[in-house]
């Protein structure tokens, strides 16, 4: 087994097709098919096998993928470093980024990077956050920002700020104002029904007169019960946290519909037809929509926090690497300081162990 053998494994899974992996690796299909065959044999297992919807890996096969991916990126990594001049430092950085965090940090972190360090070239991915932590722990990123449900220290892991998780929707008769759910005390109802209105009666937070969304109010996490919701599915940090916070208390969430995106989630949540759940960094945008709910969750609260991360179980990170994550933290310092990261709270530095 050779590194030409690895690239060529890593090629035919990601594309699901040995047709299609041999034309990114501009070779013939029978070229491609024999390479597996000869892999499979000095291994003595079977990698791969085809089915409907291609070729997809056997459980030997993935474990396989992971370790290549990191193989492959450590052998690139020597070459890298053995051809470079010393005295610089550069290189490619593949960072991934939740889409709320990708709004803010991305363009910021780009500008960054060309200022201080030229020779970095950056390679950002934005997705949800389920898939960057799956594209991190199979060796395609060196750096993820990801979602945690608390600052507790982790190996290869700098906590970046904590945010609290809002509801945020339209009161339409799809969608009504929050309140608890069906069978719920008197008490509870108005409890809620006074929360949720708060910010509504003057102040910079009110709607009356139909201009800005309504903000500045707060929410018991009582009153979504029975609500509609449009959140991440299960993979999500923001879906375990808002589970979690049901759970404890044994209720259930009523979930509208599992939505991984979150321009969709928006969208959904101003058409009226449910509530989305999303800190406040995700909807400023929209704060000047007429009609639009925006309210702090209480009675929890729900915190998230923002970490960012490295595999450090694998390999101590290049110097570029620890330049670019270094230039996340000192990024988000700053955005945070002149007031342009709405919601965001920094929390005293921690270093990756």
């Amino acid at each position: 087994m050779d590194i030409a053998h690895l690239r060529d494994f890593i090629a035919v899974i990601d594309s699901g097709s040995f047709t299609r992996a041999a034309a990114r690796l501009f070779v013939s299909q029978p070229a491609v098919s024999q390479r597996m065959t000869q892999l499979e044999s000095e291994l003595g297992v079977r990698l791969v096998e085809r089915g409907p919807r291609g070729v997809v890996p056997t459980p030997a096969g993935r474990a396989l993928y992971r370790d290549a991916q990191h193989l492959v990126r450590q052998f690139d990594r020597i070459t890298q470093d053995v051809a470079s001049d010393r005295h610089t430092i550069q290189g490619a950085v593949a960072v991934g980024l939740p889409t709320t965090v990708a709004v803010y940090l991305a363009p910021a972190l780009f500008t960054w990077t060309k200022r201080h360090y030229p020779g970095v070239h950056l390679q950002l991915f934005e997705s949800m956050s389920g898939y960057i932590q799956e594209l991190l722990h199979v060796g395609r990123l060196d750096l993820a920002v990801l979602f945690r449900a608390d600052a507790a220290p982790r190996a290869g892991e700098a906590v970046l700020y904590a945010e609290e998780l809002y509801l945020v929707g339209r009161r339409t008769g799809a969608c009504p104002e929050p309140g608890v759910e069906a069978g719920g005390s008197a008490e509870e109802t108005e409890a809620a029904g006074r929360a949720a209105r708060a910010g509504g009666n003057g102040g910079s937070g009110g709607n009356a007169g139909g201009g800005a969304a309504d903000t500045g109010g707060e929410v018991p996490l009582s009153a979504l019960r029975g609500l509609p919701l449009v959140v991440p599915g299960r993979r999500s940090n923001l879906r375990d946290i808002l589970d979690r916070a049901f759970a404890d208390r044994g209720w259930t969430p009523t979930i509208a519909a599992d939505v991984e995106s979150l321009g969709t989630m928006t969208r959904i949540a101003e058409s009226g037809e449910a509530w989305a759940v999303l800190p406040v960094s995700s909807v400023a945008a929209l704060m000047r929509a007429p009609d639009l709910v925006v309210r702090r969750i209480v009675d929890p609260v729900l915190d998230r926090y923002v970490a960012v991360c490295t595999v450090s179980d694998y390999y101590e990170p290049r110097d570029a690497v620890s330049a670019v994550r270094h230039g996340i933290v000192e990024v988000t310092t700053a955005l945070a300081a002149k007031g342009e990261w709405p919601g965001i709270r920094l929390t005293p530095p921690t270093r990756p162990e």
